[in-house]
């Protein structure tokens, strides 16, 4: 059976079930185990909201060509909205 760990610091479990899930998003993005998507998905915050949490946490975004276009279609949208 497979396990995961995660480490979720006292403070947040203090401050309510909202810093806990972030607490949840956040180690499963860092674990690699959820895409920035995903874990942005399941906080239900912006792209840049979760940019802004994971450079606050000093974790670096894993970036490759598929965040690349992703990024580039969202800029694509927001400019279309305009």
């Amino acid at each position: 059976m497979k396990t995961i760990n995660l480490e979720i610091p006292v403070e947040s479990i203090n401050q309510g079930e909202k810093a806990i899930i972030q607490e949840i998003g956040i180690q499963l993005y860092k674990q690699k185990i959820f895409t920035f998507g995903q874990a942005r998905r399941l906080l239900n915050i912006s792209v840049w909201e979760f940019q802004k949490l994971l450079g606050e946490h000093k974790i670096e975004r894993d970036y490759d060509e598929n965040d690349l276009a992703e990024d580039c279609a969202l800029i694509e949208t927001e400019n279309c909205s305009k």
